[in-house]
């Protein structure tokens, strides 16, 4: 078996998104530093009529000159401040320019990859615009009904250990997942509360979202499971749904406090959840969200200062069916990786254990981008890292379904 190997990073705080954003704003510091030049200039103006030094001049012609010839020369003279000012000016719009020419250079880029996504999705589905098909294919199923929520005492392995790298958390995201055996599973629509530190000033939370249930669902046989094909589509189309709604139910229930820092990790359904819920805002104070194996480039984007970690692994279609590559955005970074052995075709490549050594793969990355969003969690303190001390951790388990 060979070990996994990430093939591709998008988007973060050092990628392209984040360059050109750093660079314009260099461009405006340009034009700071023009502005000032321009002051400096018509202070010069205002020295030379100065009163007092006009009245110097029959006293002392010569050295009445030559001041005011050096504060001309020093401002609006051809190498003074004021021409100074001009070719700051020129470079910030030369600036602005370039950056203009390398966006539209990458958005180029961007429209092949579509088209490519397009493609491949069409090919394999027969859909061109899946989360629009995604939107209409819903209204089939009628009322999503409401979600109800349950706590429950059943025990999850680990869940009174903080995880000390993404590796870990994803694999305690499979135990999570794990009690569901199958799509009449007693404990299908389980999720997970982690409560790290709680009554102190450093409460923060993590949130476990599985994935979907039952994907055999038709609108005719739809019951009270919530993680099924019609949320699948449901939030594809954007909707707000009973699965979303019951995950923000079962946070209220768990007592986790509007200023308290949230990180949602979710596979799959789980993972398009968690960054629905980010993207569309909520009453709780979501800082970080981890996917593995979802589609969220349907998400229209995420609030300036969060981050989003995304794993997707080489030939999992599921990441797929958004029908476009993820934004390199600041705030989200895309790790793609090739991780041969264990389960393959369409379901295996989707499995858990893929997604496990991905996220080990990342732990391990000197991408800089990648190592900006786990020294971000590090620090939020979801995970341990090296050398911290071990948070108090609490588990509150619910389980979410739905109602008429």
């Amino acid at each position: 078996m060979n070990d996994p190997t990430i093939t591709h990073v998008s988007g973060g705080r050092v990628g392209l998104a984040a360059t050109f954003a750093a660079v314009r704003a260099l461009a405006a510091t340009f034009d700071l530093a023009a502005e000032q030049l321009r002051e400096w200039a018509g202070l010069g103006v205002r020295t030379t009529t100065d009163p007092a030094l006009v009245l110097s001049a029959p006293l002392s012609p010569v050295t009445y000159g030559l001041a005011e010839a050096t504060v001309l020369a020093a401002t609006t003279g051809p190498d003074g401040v004021l021409a100074a000012s001009l070719a700051w000016e020129r470079d910030a719009v030369l600036v602005r320019e370039a950056v203009a020419l390398l966006e539209a250079g990458d958005e180029r880029v961007r429209s092949w990859l579509l088209r490519l996504d397009d493609a491949l999705v069409e090919h394999a589905f027969g859909l061109t615009d899946p989360p629009r098909h995604a939107g209409l294919a819903a209204l089939a199923y009628g009322s999503d009904g409401h979600p109800v929520v349950h706590r429950t005492g059943v025990p999850v392995p680990g869940s009174g250990s903080q995880p000390g790298d993404l590796g870990e958390l994803v694999g305690h995201l499979q135990h999570v997942a794990a009690l569901s055996v199958g799509p009449d599973s007693p404990h299908n629509g389980t999720i997970e509360v982690q409560t790290l530190d709680g009554g102190t000033d450093r409460a923060r939370h993590i949130v476990y979202l599985p994935g979907t249930d039952d994907m055999t669902t038709l609108p005719w046989t739809q019951d009270d499971d919530v993680r099924d094909l019609g949320t699948d589509l449901r939030t594809m189309g954007g909707e707000h749904n009973s699965y979303q709604e019951g995950v923000l139910r079962a946070m209220a229930e768990a007592g986790v406090g509007p200023r308290d820092p949230v990180l949602l990790v979710g596979h799959s359904l789980g993972g398009m959840t968690a960054a629905a819920i980010l993207a569309q805002g909520s009453r709780f104070h979501v800082t970080h969200v981890v996917t593995a194996g979802s589609p969220t480039a349907q998400v229209p984007g995420f609030p300036a200062g969060s981050h989003v970690l995304s794993l997707e692994h080489e030939g999992d279609v599921v990441p797929l069916t958004d029908g476009a590559p993820n934004p390199a955005s600041v705030e989200q970074v895309t790790v793609t990786f090739r991780d041969e052995g264990g389960a393959d075709g369409i379901v295996g490549d989707h499995d858990y254990w893929h997604y496990v050594n991905g996220a080990a793969a990342a732990d391990a990355s000197a991408d800089p981008a990648v190592a900006e969003q786990l020294r971000s969690l590090q620090q939020q303190g979801f995970l341990a890292g090296h050398g911290a001390p071990p948070a108090t951790v609490t588990s509150q388990v619910f389980t979410v379904a739905r109602a008429p």
